[in-house]
């Protein structure tokens, strides 16, 4: 028996997977909701391993399947390379991760391209520290295949994460990088990574790169944002239908 657990991404907390849970009800799938603690990136790391130990623990009998959005697509790979055998799938949701040294043609190509790589990089700060407002954060996360009252009911629950996490998010490539350099997880068998060719948060070639990385399955859902997937009927029907398909695959 097959058992879900969802990590958030940033700025929310179990509540963003309000829009798929009444779907999981309906198809009789077992599942867990974790708050994850973005007190600072160690108390995630931390926090994250132990959620899952819980729920194994209450659960013994059922395959774990980690199912990660965003950046609670990195703590939830984190963990299955932690636990390892003890995780029975990974899917990870609009989850990308930039590749430590960048190849001489990239190089070249940010050189021609510096002026915007910067205003892009001072707009993910200001995003990430606040500072920007909420019809222009929505428009970075939705398209308009969200309903305006999901994006709404969503914003109630929008938190304000500290100051402090988010710089050590921001710049945490290399611990990203360093804790994928001994893969022990992976597989297309084992990991799932879907993203939507229409995310304004993250190019796609992160998304591949750490495709590619974990030698996982890769499905694109074409038009959809970054909470498109998951907040969207368009989308989010096939989603359920396509992770429970993946975890049933053996």
């Amino acid at each position: 028996m097959n058992h879900f657990i969802f990590f958030h991404g940033v700025g929310i907390r179990s509540h963003f997977w309000d829009t798929i849970t009444p779907k999981l009800k309906d198809k009789s799938v077992n599942y867990s909701l974790i708050d994850l603690d973005f007190s600072s990136l160690d108390n995630a790391f931390e926090s994250s391993v132990k959620s899952v130990r819980s729920v194994m623990n209450e659960y013994p009998e059922r395959n774990i399947i980690l199912v990660g959005h965003s950046l609670g697509g990195l703590f939830a790979i984190f963990v299955a390379q932690q636990l390892g055998d003890a995780i029975h799938k990974l899917i990870i949701v609009n989850t990308g991760l930039a590749p430590r040294r960048v190849a001489m043609k990239a190089m070249q190509q940010m050189q021609i391209n510096r002026l915007s790589k910067f205003f892009k990089k001072m707009g993910m700060r200001m995003l990430f520290s606040g500072k920007l407002p909420k019809w222009l954060t929505r428009s970075l996360f939705f398209t308009n295949d969200t309903p305006e009252h999901v994006q709404l009911q969503l914003s109630k629950y929008k938190v304000r994460e500290n100051r402090s996490f988010l710089m050590e998010h921001f710049n945490s490539k290399k611990i990203w990088n360093s804790h994928l350099e001994r893969i022990h997880f992976s597989g297309p068998d084992n990991v799932l990574s879907v993203f939507g060719s229409k995310d304004k948060t993250t190019p796609k070639r992160a998304f591949l790169y750490l495709a590619n990385k974990l030698n996982a399955s890769h499905k694109i859902y074409y038009g959809s944002g970054h909470n498109d997937i998951i907040t969207a009927d368009k989308y989010n029907d096939d989603f359920v239908k396509d992770i429970i398909l993946f975890a049933n695959n053996i």
